[in-house]
């Protein structure tokens, strides 16, 4: 074999081994980039479901759960079950309070309905600030959780004011 025929066969395997790695690093890279995007996209379901959860207590009536908030907590479900399997456990803990919430505010609307009195002896606003903390601690170990798996950086949460968002 002279100098040149193994020149060229070295330079050839030294091309394909590049092109391999860079077909690896490009395959990494772009799923790193849609996990980064249905991360976002989970957030943003969040937020619109914890901004329906604060409005839950300025509200008048409950109007049993809200459209919104029921297809913004069903697309989070959707892509946590697509995409962050890790976070299997905070997303059933969140809808675990979500169920406890509507209960809740189911009820006292009942109460609140049937015997007015009654209802504003029973402390809502305090049993609702309790389950929104729960509500609150819970997203936030989610949000926690998610930025690690998905390498984001989440804007910490604050606690919101009436009539403030629930993220700043």
């Amino acid at each position: 074999m002279d100098n040149t025929t193994y020149l060229a066969g070295c330079l050839s395997a030294a091309l394909l081994v590049i092109g391999v790695l860079s077909w690896l690093l490009a395959r990494y890279r772009r799923r790193n980039d849609e996990r980064r995007v249905q991360a976002q996209e989970l957030l943003q379901s969040l937020q619109r479901y914890s901004e329906w959860v604060c409005a839950q207590r300025l509200a008048a009536v409950f109007q049993g759960e809200g459209a919104e908030a029921a297809a913004a907590l069903d697309r989070a479900c959707t892509i946590r079950q697509a995409c962050f399997s890790e976070l299997s456990g905070d997303m059933a803990e969140l809808l675990a309070v979500h169920n406890r919430l509507i209960n809740f505010l189911g009820t006292q609307q009942a109460l609140w309905l049937r015997d007015p009195e009654h209802w504003l002896e029973s402390e809502h606003d305090k049993r609702f600030m309790a389950l929104w903390r729960q509500h609150r601690s819970t997203l936030q170990a989610l949000l926690d959780k998610l930025e690690k798996a998905a390498s984001v950086r989440i804007r910490p949460a604050t606690t919101p004011r009436r009539g403030q968002s629930t993220y700043a």
